[in-house]
């Protein structure tokens, strides 16, 4: 039997419902960036599946779905998206409908991304925000309003 290896990534999903799971994210080699890093939003924005495969810490094997995911943080850093984008960083502030906010900075790589509303009109239901340094990945869907400073 063929078995498509897979590479367990340390994340914490907060879903809809505020509960927050730690846990593991298993991702294929192809979602994985020239630095080495997961690349979970391509994951989940490429995925044609409505839910995605989570083992929580506490040893449970979930099936998430994702329109229920407000957010996820990653340990990865900001260190390689620094390094691949010559523009400044755009400040956010992210208001969700269940009154979660998240701030932090989202880094365009392209000219096309240089204002606000081109980041978060990306292609894709799930952005990518760093909040002192650490990655998170956004459900875009969820989101009310952002502040942009």
């Amino acid at each position: 039997m063929y078995e498509v290896p897979k590479i367990p990534v340390k994340i914490e999903i907060t879903l809809t419902n505020d509960e927050t799971i730690p846990g593991m994210l298993f991702v294929t080699q192809d979602v994985i960036s020239p630095a080495g890093n997961p690349l979970i939003e391509d994951l989940f924005n490429n995925e044609e599946d409505n839910f995605v495969s989570f083992q929580s810490d506490a040893g449970a094997f979930r099936l998430i779905n994702k329109e229920h995911i407000l957010f996820l943080e990653t340990n990865q850093t900001d260190e390689e998206i620094k390094s691949q984008t010559p523009h400044e960083p755009k400040s956010l502030i992210i208001h969700f409908a269940n009154d979660h906010t998240l701030f932090g900075m989202m880094y365009p790589t392209q000219v096309e991304e240089l204002r606000v509303s081109d980041l978060l009109n990306q292609k894709g239901d799930f952005l990518t925000l760093y909040r002192q340094g650490r990655k998170f990945v956004v459900n875009r869907r969820l989101i009310i309003y952002v502040n942009a400073n």
